[in-house]
């Protein structure tokens, strides 16, 4: 009987062992199956932060360009308001030059959403450690740029107008390029009486409230997304130089 009890004991030391090692094993597997999926996503985190920040650079260029064009636009439309005044004179061919330059001013901005979206949707934000990074991602893309596309359609909906009216009363016929030669005036019958009247006036006033506007909004928008790049090229740990872009757009 001593004997068998002994035996019994043994198998069930010996058991126990086994269980122990089994879930010591299984413990350990999963930590190390933790530690490596931790380590993908950490490194789908900083490819896609690497890619916004390459996104981000893009529309920085964009940005720039947008606001050198309302800068010329809203020049143009100070210029015409001197004429209607009666404090400068412009020969007809620059008059409806001036007042192409001001219909241009609806171009808008429209910033590359994609690789946030992609941030959001595959969690990988919730790998990011800079809790301000998180913040200020949320911020511009959910707020600022939200708000952002509520103005542009306002302005829009008044150029569309503005433009549309141009057309009618000079039967203006001209073509825009937001990089080599800007404006081409095809053809036009000036109008004497539009140009000076009260309507064309306040709508002159309104579009360059809309342009100094939106260039506030423009040049808001440029350095909250600097911040961000700047943001995001720490996260990831490397210079901005190492990923072929500099340290400002």
């Amino acid at each position: 009987m001593p004997t068998a009890r002994r035996q019994t004991r043994f198998l069930l030391l010996r058991f126990s062992l086994e269980f122990v090692v089994i879930i010591l094993g299984v413990m350990v597997s999963l930590h190390f199956q933790g530690l490596r999926d931790a380590e993908v996503a950490t490194e789908m985190k900083d490819q896609t932060l690497q890619q916004l920040i390459r996104v981000i650079s893009d529309d920085l260029q964009q940005i720039d360009k947008f606001i050198v064009l309302q800068e010329t636009s809203l020049d143009h439309a100070s210029r015409l308001e001197l004429v209607m005044k009666g404090e400068s004179l412009l020969e007809e061919d620059s008059c409806l030059y001036s007042l192409s330059h001001v219909g241009r001013a609806l171009r808008s901005f429209f910033p590359q959403q994609g690789t946030f979206n992609q941030l959001v949707s595959s969690d990988l934000v919730k790998v990011i450690d800079s809790p301000e990074l998180k913040t200020r991602l949320f911020k511009l893309y959910n707020e600022d740029l939200l708000r952002h596309d509520v103005h542009t359609k306002e302005y829009d909906q008044f150029f569309l107008r503005f433009n549309y009216d141009l057309t009618r009363n000079f039967f203006l016929e001209d073509s825009w390029d937001l990089d080599s030669a800007p404006v081409t005036v095809h053809e036009y019958a000036f109008n004497s009486a539009y140009f000076f009247s009260d309507g064309l006036r306040a709508d002159l006033i309104e579009a360059r409230s809309s342009m100094r506007n939106y260039i506030r909004e423009l040049v808001y928008l440029e350095s909250e997304f600097e911040a961000l790049r700047q943001l995001c090229a720490e996260e990831v740990s490397m210079p901005l130089d190492s990923l072929g872009l500099s340290s400002s757009p």
